[in-house]
């Protein structure tokens, strides 16, 4: 195995004749593609599945593939690929968030009315069409960032705060503590906290946003097994 310095977050590996480029960022990435791949199918268990659910399955498939797609063209293979090749993750992913989104606003929407649950929803759809046109056409990641902050802290939080408070459902509170992961990792990338070369910022993000996306599934396990009480 060689080590080779390079310009990137990590050194790349080579071994067995094989260049690996940002090896930890790149398995702390499937990692979290596991998570979600994991999730997706653990959900896909019961014989009865309401539409959150099913968005929630959405989103955890999707983010599977975006996650995978991240850790091989985003990083594994960084050095040799276009940049381009990004995109399609990216895109996924947003539309992963979006999923998840409409999941809250259908739970929510006894509590919300039938009125904003159809403007939330609205909502929803704008706001992934403008992004999604954005970064076809600017290929500018953040882009991906401030849809996916909008949608988990302006959408998804409050509709859960909301449902926490009044039904008092431990689904929501799962929900809720993912969000808190999310932000924390996102403070480690700003703040750039890493243990040193070959585990920094971006795989502590990693292992934050793959323990976040367990407690979303924590958190749709318990809101379909209310379903299947109340039916």
């Amino acid at each position: 195995m060689e080590v080779l310095p390079t310009t990137n977050f990590q050194p790349d590996l080579i071994v067995a004749g094989f260049r690996l480029g940002e090896p930890v960022i790149a398995l702390t990435s499937i990692f979290v593609s596991l998570v979600c791949f994991y999730a997706w199918v653990r959900l896909g268990r019961p014989t009865k599945q309401d539409d959150t659910l099913k968005l929630s399955r959405i989103f955890f498939l999707l983010m599977a593939v975006s996650s995978f797609i991240g850790a091989v063209a985003g990083h594994i293979f960084l050095y040799c690929l276009p940049f381009i090749v990004k995109a399609p993750g990216w895109l996924l992913g947003m539309v992963a968030v979006s999923a998840l989104e409409q999941a809250s606003i259908v739970r929510a929407r006894p509590y919300i009315g039938v009125g904003w649950g159809r403007v939330l929803s609205w909502l929803n759809i704008v706001t992934l069409t403008v992004a999604l046109w954005f970064l076809i056409t600017t290929l500018w990641f953040p882009v991906v960032e401030i849809h996916s902050a909008f949608g988990f802290l302006l959408i998804i939080a409050p509709l859960e705060t909301l449902l926490f408070f009044k039904i008092k459902h431990p689904g929501s509170r799962y929900f809720l503590q993912g969000i808190l992961l999310l932000v924390g990792g996102v403070v480690i990338h700003i703040l750039k906290i890493s243990l040193g070369v070959w585990f920094c910022y971006f795989d502590l993000a990693h292992l934050l946003m793959g323990a976040a996306f367990w407690s979303f599934m924590l958190g749709s396990e318990a809101k379909q097994a209310d379903v299947a009480k109340i039916n």
